[in-house]
């Protein structure tokens, strides 16, 4: 009985550890989103500071520019109406059992009240298509903290039902309040996210934009008004 115990622990400690990758992007190609889900428009990569408006009964406000390096995301919701996701990453090629990190930046000068956001993950079932949805994979419960550029992560533990799953994405999911009136539009930032994965998994990020072209927010802002 002894030796059986012995052998026992000498097996348990010879499991090699699963490797794993961890990759980081921040919008210094020109991308923005892989797609997006609900009322999601005006995706720009941005550089500099930049001023949006926090719906139509709060004042503008201004993000400082980017956490990393010189370019970052904008997006907004357009007009106000559910929970509009952009998504951000995706991992695919993924096994039961499977632990995927991520996380990112959202800006955000509203403590405790929108507009906000918080990281999400969703089920894909296609590994050539991201749009492929079979299912909400929750997210962390906690919003961007209101003081700024604020990280928000979570961890997922990969459920393949029975082969039907291959992929995970990553969302940043947006809270705005809720309106009718002009302009009912929100605005919001996001840079550098990082996500870690098997070795045996795909992480994909936006595509580059090619030629990389950054247009002016100002530009953009001037449609909504």
């Amino acid at each position: 009985m002894k030796k059986l115990l012995i052998i026992a622990i000498v097996v348990l400690f010879a499991t090699p550890a699963l490797a794993v990758q961890t990759l980081n992007y921040s919008w210094e190609d020109g991308g923005t989103i892989l797609t997006s889900y609900g009322n999601l428009c005006c995706d720009t990569n941005v550089s500099g500071a930049q001023t949006g408006s926090q719906g139509s009964t709060l004042p503008d406000y201004t993000c400082p520019g980017a956490v990393d390096g010189t370019y970052y995301l904008h997006v907004a919701e357009d007009p106000h109406s559910g929970t509009p996701e952009a998504f951000v990453a995706w991992v695919t090629g993924l096994l039961e059992g499977d632990i995927v990190e991520a996380m990112f930046y959202g800006y955000d000068t509203s403590p405790g009240a929108s507009p906000s956001m918080r990281i999400w993950g969703g089920y894909t079932s296609d590994p050539n298509d991201v749009d492929s949805y079979h299912g909400s994979a929750g997210g962390n419960s906690d919003y961007t903290a209101g003081t700024g550029w604020d990280l928000v992560s979570h961890s997922w533990t990969f459920f393949a039902d029975g082969g039907a799953h291959d992929g995970l994405t990553i969302k940043a999911r947006l809270y705005s309040t809720p309106s009718t009136s002009d302009p009912d539009h929100t605005d919001y930032w996001i840079d550098d996210v990082t996500v870690t994965a098997p070795d045996h998994a795909v992480i994909h990020f936006p595509p580059p934009a090619s030629p990389v072209e950054v247009e002016s927010w100002t530009t953009i802002k001037a449609l909504y008004r």
